[in-house]
């Protein structure tokens, strides 16, 4: 199921993007153009113009940083280019919990802060946070972890181990499965979000905690399967669970994936996840985009990879611990 051996497609190489940065979590390029947002997990929104870093963060956040918190997922509004909304997903430092905010940029600053979403409990140990956000077919879409709380995972009533589905301004949409922001359940630690350009089909990479990491084709009201008394490399528990796209039973910390439609056709029409192993993957989609037939590592020895996604020229870019590389025509 995965190839042996990790090789670029053909006609293909790495390259040094930037180097020098300080724990960059998750990117956001602006459609068009060659300037990225990204976020350091230290709490700082940071903007990157070519290969030039600004001085000056477009905001700085008051974070609690400790273990997998701090400043994690970023996304930009579907018509940025027009309203200038950018969305965060941190951990508050003080009173401590999980928020989204939007801010409006103007030149190159974050302002006008909104939270958009609040109250997301964060407990002391520090791991299992989830924390991203990805808008797909005009929702917002945030990833919950269970706070290494497994029975909360399976509860519909409460927002941690979940994927949430929101409008752009916070509010419940009308077709979500129970009444509340919850889209989905019987989540551990989604790390990543992702969805396929164009259409609603979302997916979801979640870190186990110390088995059996997934890869996930989310649906509406889907429940996968994590939750009090699952055992490693089991059916999982809760009605109806659904068995995960791809599972790996030793685990490698899958990050934030990206569906690709570029410039590369050597690239096209699969999903692309880091891991903090090192290694990026592609996996090979079948003719709908719904499911996994193989899965193929491309790169190994990167350092920790964070996240990876579509940037300038129809590249591909990942983002590691301490720099932005990208995959490139030779």
């Amino acid at each position: 199921f995965v190839s042996p051996a990790a090789a670029l497609p053909p006609k293909t190489k790495v390259q040094g993007y930037k180097s020098g940065l300080n724990f960059p979590i998750d990117m956001a390029w602006v459609p068009g153009t060659k300037k990225l947002f990204f976020t350091e997990k230290s709490g700082k929104i940071r903007i990157l113009k070519g290969r030039k870093l600004n001085s000056r963060p477009c905001a700085t956040l008051n974070v609690n940083s400790q273990g997998e918190r701090g400043l994690l997922g970023i996304a930009l509004h579907p018509n940025f280019k027009s309203n200038r909304y950018l969305y965060v997903y941190f951990t508050k430092a003080s009173p401590l919990q999980h928020q989204v905010k939007r801010f409006t940029v103007r030149k190159g600053r974050c302002r006008q802060p909104k939270v958009i979403v609040s109250g997301i409990s964060a407990k002391s140990n520090g791991y299992h946070n989830g924390g991203q956000v990805e808008f797909a077919g005009g929702k917002l879409y945030v990833s919950t972890g269970e706070q290494h709380d497994p029975g909360l995972a399976q509860d519909t009533s409460n927002r941690l181990g979940k994927i949430l589905r929101y409008n752009p301004n916070g509010s419940i949409p009308k077709d979500n499965p129970f009444g509340n922001a919850v889209w989905s359940y019987g989540h551990r630690n989604p790390f990543g979000l992702a969805h396929k350009p164009g259409t609603t089909k979302v997916y979801s990479t979640e870190n186990g905690p110390s088995c059996d990491d997934e890869f996930n084709v989310i649906k509406k009201g889907r429940n996968y399967g994590w939750g009090s008394g699952y055992q490693c490399g089991t059916r999982g528990v809760g009605p109806n669970p659904k068995k995960p796209e791809v599972r790996w039973s030793n685990i490698i910390v899958p990050t934030d994936p990206t569906f690709y439609k570029g410039q590369m056709k050597a690239l096209n029409g699969d999903v692309y996840v880091g891991d903090f192993r090192g290694n990026v993957r592609r996996l090979i989609m079948n003719s709908d985009d719904t499911r996994v037939r193989k899965q193929r590592v491309i790169l190994r020895d990167q350092g920790g990879v964070t996240d990876v996604t579509k940037g300038p020229g129809g590249w591909l870019y990942l983002a590691t611990t301490t720099s932005i590389k990208r995959i490139v025509p030779k």
